[in-house]
Protein backbone atom coordinates (compact mmCIF):
# COMPACT_ATOMS: atom_id res chain seq x y z
CA UNK A 1 0.00 0.00 0.00
CA UNK A 2 1.59 3.42 -1.27
CA UNK A 3 2.25 6.40 0.96
CA UNK A 4 -0.21 8.98 1.06
CA UNK A 5 1.56 11.66 3.11
CA UNK A 6 4.93 11.03 4.40
CA UNK A 7 7.43 13.24 7.12
CA UNK A 8 10.66 12.81 6.76
CA UNK A 9 12.51 13.78 9.98
CA UNK A 10 10.77 16.84 10.88
CA UNK A 11 12.40 19.09 13.34
CA UNK A 12 10.56 22.33 14.55
CA UNK A 13 11.93 24.09 17.66
CA UNK A 14 10.48 27.08 19.38
CA UNK A 15 13.61 28.45 21.42
CA UNK A 16 15.00 26.27 23.07
CA UNK A 17 12.26 24.08 23.24
CA UNK A 18 11.94 21.37 20.73
CA UNK A 19 8.18 20.65 19.48
CA UNK A 20 9.37 18.50 17.23
CA UNK A 21 12.80 16.15 16.71
CA UNK A 22 13.40 13.94 13.41
CA UNK A 23 9.51 12.94 12.77
CA UNK A 24 8.88 10.41 10.27
CA UNK A 25 5.52 9.22 9.80
CA UNK A 26 4.06 7.12 6.89
CA UNK A 27 0.17 7.47 6.06
CA UNK A 28 -0.87 4.97 3.60
CA UNK A 29 -3.95 5.17 1.08
CA UNK A 30 -7.39 4.12 2.66
CA UNK A 31 -6.38 3.97 6.77
CA UNK A 32 -7.39 6.12 9.61
CA UNK A 33 -4.05 6.61 10.98
CA UNK A 34 -4.37 7.63 14.97
CA UNK A 35 -1.51 9.70 16.17
CA UNK A 36 -1.45 8.78 20.12
CA UNK A 37 0.20 11.81 22.65
CA UNK A 38 -0.46 13.45 25.35
CA UNK A 39 -1.24 17.14 25.51
CA UNK A 40 2.14 19.24 24.29
CA UNK A 41 4.14 15.82 22.84
CA UNK A 42 3.99 17.72 19.08
CA UNK A 43 0.96 16.54 17.45
CA UNK A 44 -0.77 20.26 16.86
CA UNK A 45 2.81 21.03 15.50
CA UNK A 46 2.93 18.09 13.24
CA UNK A 47 -0.45 18.63 11.45
CA UNK A 48 0.49 22.73 11.44
CA UNK A 49 3.96 21.61 9.40
CA UNK A 50 2.06 19.58 6.95
CA UNK A 51 -0.54 22.17 6.16
CA UNK A 52 1.91 24.58 5.78
CA UNK A 53 1.01 26.72 8.64
CA UNK A 54 4.22 26.42 10.26
CA UNK A 55 7.71 26.05 8.56
CA UNK A 56 9.52 23.19 10.05
CA UNK A 57 13.31 23.69 10.82
CA UNK A 58 14.71 20.66 9.08
CA UNK A 59 12.76 17.62 7.29
CA UNK A 60 10.50 17.46 4.77
CA UNK A 61 6.63 16.61 4.12
CA UNK A 62 5.38 14.47 1.01
CA UNK A 63 2.55 14.14 -0.68
CA UNK A 64 2.31 10.30 -2.80
CA UNK A 65 5.96 10.44 -2.59
CA UNK A 66 6.78 13.79 -3.98
CA UNK A 67 7.82 16.80 -1.68
CA UNK A 68 5.08 19.08 -0.62
CA UNK A 69 7.32 22.02 -0.84
CA UNK A 70 7.79 21.77 -4.76
CA UNK A 71 3.97 21.60 -5.61
CA UNK A 72 2.21 23.13 -2.22
CA UNK A 73 -0.65 24.22 -4.00
CA UNK A 74 -1.22 21.02 -5.95
CA UNK A 75 -0.20 18.93 -2.63
CA UNK A 76 -3.09 20.90 -0.42
CA UNK A 77 -5.59 20.27 -2.72
CA UNK A 78 -5.29 16.85 -1.73
CA UNK A 79 -5.54 17.36 1.89
CA UNK A 80 -8.75 18.66 3.95
CA UNK A 81 -8.20 20.00 7.24
CA UNK A 82 -10.45 19.96 9.91
CA UNK A 83 -8.88 22.15 12.85
CA UNK A 84 -11.65 24.30 14.69
CA UNK A 85 -13.33 25.67 11.38
CA UNK A 86 -15.20 28.95 12.17
CA UNK A 87 -18.60 29.33 10.16
CA UNK A 88 -20.79 32.33 9.60
CA UNK A 89 -23.31 31.80 12.46
CA UNK A 90 -26.31 33.41 10.76
CA UNK A 91 -25.95 31.41 7.80
CA UNK A 92 -27.09 28.15 7.49
CA UNK A 93 -24.98 25.00 6.45
CA UNK A 94 -25.40 25.57 2.24
CA UNK A 95 -24.65 29.07 2.93
CA UNK A 96 -21.25 28.41 4.90
CA UNK A 97 -20.12 25.96 1.84
CA UNK A 98 -21.11 27.55 -0.76
CA UNK A 99 -18.15 30.52 0.80
CA UNK A 100 -16.09 27.57 0.88
CA UNK A 101 -16.31 26.89 -2.69
CA UNK A 102 -15.44 30.29 -3.65
CA UNK A 103 -12.65 30.30 -1.74
CA UNK A 104 -11.08 27.14 -3.21
CA UNK A 105 -12.22 28.15 -6.40
CA UNK A 106 -14.82 25.29 -6.90
CA UNK A 107 -16.96 26.60 -9.50
CA UNK A 108 -18.94 23.03 -9.48
CA UNK A 109 -22.45 23.87 -8.62
CA UNK A 110 -23.16 20.15 -7.36
CA UNK A 111 -20.17 20.09 -4.39
CA UNK A 112 -22.29 21.58 -1.57
CA UNK A 113 -25.50 19.17 -2.16
CA UNK A 114 -21.81 16.20 -2.39
CA UNK A 115 -20.50 16.92 0.79
CA UNK A 116 -23.59 17.76 2.69
CA UNK A 117 -25.54 14.49 1.61
CA UNK A 118 -22.15 13.10 2.79
CA UNK A 119 -22.65 14.25 6.22
CA UNK A 120 -26.41 13.87 6.58
CA UNK A 121 -27.50 17.94 6.48
CA UNK A 122 -28.24 18.47 3.41
CA UNK A 123 -32.56 18.63 5.01
CA UNK A 124 -31.27 20.65 7.58
CA UNK A 125 -31.93 24.37 6.76
CA UNK A 126 -31.38 25.94 9.98
CA UNK A 127 -28.58 28.52 11.18
CA UNK A 128 -25.15 27.45 11.95
CA UNK A 129 -25.87 29.42 15.68
CA UNK A 130 -28.55 26.98 16.54
CA UNK A 131 -26.11 23.92 15.70
CA UNK A 132 -25.57 21.20 18.14
CA UNK A 133 -21.66 20.72 18.72
CA UNK A 134 -22.49 17.01 16.63
CA UNK A 135 -24.14 19.42 13.81
CA UNK A 136 -21.17 21.83 13.68
CA UNK A 137 -18.72 18.69 13.62
CA UNK A 138 -20.36 17.52 10.94
CA UNK A 139 -20.04 20.33 9.22
CA UNK A 140 -16.76 20.45 9.95
CA UNK A 141 -15.86 17.81 7.82
CA UNK A 142 -18.85 18.44 5.26
CA UNK A 143 -15.86 21.58 4.91
CA UNK A 144 -12.74 19.62 4.67
CA UNK A 145 -15.09 17.77 2.10
CA UNK A 146 -15.32 20.00 0.01
CA UNK A 147 -12.88 19.54 -3.51
CA UNK A 148 -12.68 16.12 -3.13
CA UNK A 149 -9.56 15.51 -1.20
CA UNK A 150 -7.78 11.91 -0.69
CA UNK A 151 -6.96 12.58 2.86
CA UNK A 152 -8.49 15.04 5.84
CA UNK A 153 -6.67 16.13 9.17
CA UNK A 154 -8.12 16.58 12.32
CA UNK A 155 -7.17 17.56 15.08
CA UNK A 156 -9.07 16.40 18.17
CA UNK A 157 -12.20 16.70 16.43
CA UNK A 158 -14.32 14.82 19.35
CA UNK A 159 -13.57 17.36 22.04
CA UNK A 160 -16.66 18.52 23.85
CA UNK A 161 -19.04 15.68 22.19
CA UNK A 162 -21.16 13.77 24.01
CA UNK A 163 -21.20 9.99 24.25
CA UNK A 164 -23.80 9.83 21.42
CA UNK A 165 -21.61 12.78 19.42
CA UNK A 166 -19.23 10.82 19.73
CA UNK A 167 -20.42 7.12 18.11
CA UNK A 168 -21.86 9.41 15.67
CA UNK A 169 -18.79 10.77 14.53
CA UNK A 170 -17.42 7.63 14.84
CA UNK A 171 -19.51 5.90 12.63
CA UNK A 172 -19.42 8.93 9.81
CA UNK A 173 -15.49 8.77 9.54
CA UNK A 174 -15.95 4.57 9.17
CA UNK A 175 -18.35 5.40 6.46
CA UNK A 176 -16.66 7.80 4.42
CA UNK A 177 -13.52 6.01 4.89
CA UNK A 178 -15.45 2.74 3.53
CA UNK A 179 -17.50 3.76 1.32
CA UNK A 180 -15.58 7.04 -0.17
CA UNK A 181 -12.19 5.69 0.44
CA UNK A 182 -10.69 8.61 1.89
CA UNK A 183 -7.61 8.69 4.11
CA UNK A 184 -7.77 10.33 7.86
CA UNK A 185 -4.64 11.33 9.85
CA UNK A 186 -6.78 12.54 13.07
CA UNK A 187 -5.37 12.35 16.96
CA UNK A 188 -7.66 12.44 19.86
CA UNK A 189 -6.79 12.41 23.57
CA UNK A 190 -9.74 9.90 24.44
CA UNK A 191 -7.56 7.43 23.48
CA UNK A 192 -10.32 4.62 24.13
CA UNK A 193 -12.17 5.88 21.36
CA UNK A 194 -9.33 6.50 19.14
CA UNK A 195 -8.58 3.09 19.33
CA UNK A 196 -11.55 1.79 18.31
CA UNK A 197 -11.54 4.59 15.09
CA UNK A 198 -7.85 3.67 14.18
CA UNK A 199 -6.44 1.45 11.25
CA UNK A 200 -3.10 2.22 12.20
CA UNK A 201 -1.16 4.08 14.65
CA UNK A 202 1.36 6.59 15.73
CA UNK A 203 2.78 7.75 19.09
CA UNK A 204 4.55 10.88 19.75
CA UNK A 205 5.70 11.42 23.09
CA UNK A 206 7.82 15.16 23.81
CA UNK A 207 8.31 15.47 19.95
CA UNK A 208 9.27 12.24 19.16
CA UNK A 209 7.52 9.44 17.55
CA UNK A 210 8.24 6.10 19.35
CA UNK A 211 6.01 3.82 16.72
CA UNK A 212 3.98 3.27 14.21
CA UNK A 213 2.26 -0.42 14.15
CA UNK A 214 -1.45 -1.20 12.55
CA UNK A 215 -3.82 -2.35 14.52
CA UNK A 216 -3.49 -5.96 13.87
CA UNK A 217 -0.12 -6.12 15.52
CA UNK A 218 -1.28 -3.78 18.14
CA UNK A 219 -4.13 -6.14 19.04
CA UNK A 220 -1.35 -9.17 19.25
CA UNK A 221 1.23 -7.17 21.03
CA UNK A 222 -1.05 -5.73 23.62
CA UNK A 223 -0.79 -7.84 26.62
CA UNK A 224 -2.63 -9.96 28.89
CA UNK A 225 -1.77 -9.19 32.08
CA UNK A 226 -2.61 -10.54 35.84
CA UNK A 227 -3.20 -7.46 38.66
CA UNK A 228 -2.42 -8.85 41.93
CA UNK A 229 -2.64 -6.68 45.18
CA UNK A 230 -1.56 -8.41 48.48
CA UNK A 231 -0.43 -7.25 52.06
CA UNK A 232 3.69 -7.87 51.04
CA UNK A 233 3.80 -7.84 47.61
CA UNK A 234 8.12 -8.37 47.22
CA UNK A 235 7.39 -11.71 48.86
CA UNK A 236 4.38 -12.43 46.41
CA UNK A 237 7.04 -11.86 43.69
CA UNK A 238 9.28 -13.82 45.51
CA UNK A 239 7.33 -17.08 45.80
CA UNK A 240 6.12 -16.70 42.19
CA UNK A 241 9.49 -16.29 41.25
CA UNK A 242 10.35 -19.36 42.07
CA UNK A 243 7.08 -21.19 40.73
CA UNK A 244 6.39 -19.91 37.78
CA UNK A 245 8.82 -19.70 34.61
CA UNK A 246 9.16 -17.06 32.12
CA UNK A 247 7.96 -14.33 35.02
CA UNK A 248 7.68 -10.73 33.84
CA UNK A 249 6.27 -8.76 36.14
CA UNK A 250 6.42 -4.76 37.72
CA UNK A 251 5.84 -3.80 41.11
CA UNK A 252 3.83 -0.56 41.69
CA UNK A 253 3.41 1.87 44.26
CA UNK A 254 -0.08 0.29 45.89
CA UNK A 255 1.06 -3.13 46.82
CA UNK A 256 0.20 -4.37 43.32
CA UNK A 257 2.44 -7.03 41.19
CA UNK A 258 1.56 -6.68 37.29
CA UNK A 259 1.98 -10.10 35.75
CA UNK A 260 2.67 -10.23 31.73
CA UNK A 261 1.06 -12.82 30.59
CA UNK A 262 0.40 -15.72 32.77
CA UNK A 263 -4.20 -15.08 32.34
CA UNK A 264 -4.79 -19.02 32.44
CA UNK A 265 -3.30 -19.42 35.45
CA UNK A 266 -4.85 -17.04 38.01
CA UNK A 267 -6.35 -19.92 40.19
CA UNK A 268 -2.81 -21.55 40.87
CA UNK A 269 -1.11 -18.02 40.87
CA UNK A 270 -4.03 -17.52 43.93
CA UNK A 271 -2.73 -21.08 45.80
CA UNK A 272 1.02 -19.88 45.50
CA UNK A 273 0.04 -17.01 47.05
CA UNK A 274 -2.38 -18.45 49.45
CA UNK A 275 -0.55 -20.80 50.82
CA UNK A 276 2.62 -18.58 50.78
CA UNK A 277 0.49 -17.03 53.75
CA UNK A 278 0.43 -13.87 51.80
CA UNK A 279 -3.23 -12.00 52.45
CA UNK A 280 -4.58 -12.06 48.97
CA UNK A 281 -6.71 -8.51 48.21
CA UNK A 282 -7.12 -8.43 44.57
CA UNK A 283 -6.13 -11.03 41.46
CA UNK A 284 -7.88 -9.59 38.08
CA UNK A 285 -7.32 -11.02 34.41
CA UNK A 286 -6.37 -7.47 32.17
CA UNK A 287 -5.75 -6.64 28.67
CA UNK A 288 -3.52 -3.65 28.25
CA UNK A 289 -5.40 -0.33 27.10
CA UNK A 290 -4.20 1.43 24.46
CA UNK A 291 -3.08 4.14 27.01
CA UNK A 292 -0.93 1.57 29.17
CA UNK A 293 0.73 0.93 26.07
CA UNK A 294 1.42 3.93 24.74
CA UNK A 295 2.87 4.61 28.27
CA UNK A 296 4.94 1.70 27.94
CA UNK A 297 6.18 2.52 25.09
CA UNK A 298 7.48 5.57 26.94
CA UNK A 299 9.29 3.97 29.25
CA UNK A 300 10.61 1.62 26.85
CA UNK A 301 11.91 4.12 24.77
CA UNK A 302 10.04 3.69 21.72
CA UNK A 303 9.55 0.14 19.84
CA UNK A 304 9.63 -0.97 16.18
CA UNK A 305 7.59 -0.26 13.44
CA UNK A 306 5.34 -1.93 11.78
Amino acid sequence: MENLLSTHAVTKTYGKQNALHNVSIHVRSGEVYGLVGKNGAGKSTLFKVIMGLVVQDRGEVSIYDQPSIENLEGSQKNIGFMYGSQFFPYLNARENLTYTCKLKGITDKTEVDRVLKLVELDKVKKKVKTFSMGMKQRLNIANALVGKPDLIIMDEPINGLDPQGIASFRKLVQKLNREQEITFLLSSHILGELGIMATRFGFIHDGELLSEIDRKTLLEKTEDQVIIKVDNPEKAAYLLEEQLTPLDYVVNGDKEIILSDHIDETNKIAKILVDGGLELYKLTPHQQTLEEYYLSLIHQGGQENV
